[in-house]
């Protein structure tokens, strides 16, 4: 087995430029929608821990391997993922006064602890969103980035039918 060459590792941080192009346009559409949904009164699935978000980010991160967008910019978009649900809600809540303890204005989080204002909450959401985002962004993120790399890989030196 050789060792990667610095372009090849280059290659993998940075990406090609039309995949990241792709990858950054979907996620911002997503989350553009996803806030117009929220905006509207929808639920866009933040309640609970919102199982649904963190595997479509880590699908996102997989895509992202595949087809070769660059960790940077993964590791990236999703700290903005984890950020916006952090975030989004409880600053939706402060900016409409429409925030109680209890509503859909808040950040998630697995104990039943609450901040006694939409200013608190907020703050709280940007602690938390920095920190968690951050840690999922970089371990799981780049977990399942390296997963997507390896099926690319493997899709490329075994079912290739170039001979």
């Amino acid at each position: 087995m050789t060792q990667p060459s610095s372009g090849q590792v280059f290659q993998y941080i940075v990406g090609t430029k039309r995949p990241r192009r792709a990858i950054a346009g979907g996620v911002g559409v997503l989350l553009l929608l996803a806030s117009i949904a929220f905006l509207l009164g929808f639920n866009v699935g933040l309640n609970a821990f919102g199982g649904g978000w963190i595997l479509l980010a880590l699908g996102i991160a997989g895509i992202a391997g595949i087809v070769g967008a660059g960790l940077g910019l993964t590791v990236g978009l999703l700290w903005l993922i984890t950020l916006w649900w952090f975030v989004f809600p409880p600053l939706v809540g402060y900016l409409t006064g429409d925030w109680t303890g209890a509503s859909r204005y808040v950040h998630p989080r697995m104990s039943a602890f609450a901040y006694g204002s939409a200013r608190a909450e907020l703050f709280g959401g940007l602690r938390y969103g920095v920190r968690l985002g951050l840690f999922f962004a970089v371990v799981p993120g780049s977990l399942a980035y390296a997963i997507g790399t390896t099926i690319n890989w493997v899709r490329r030196r075994f079912l290739s039918h170039d001979t």
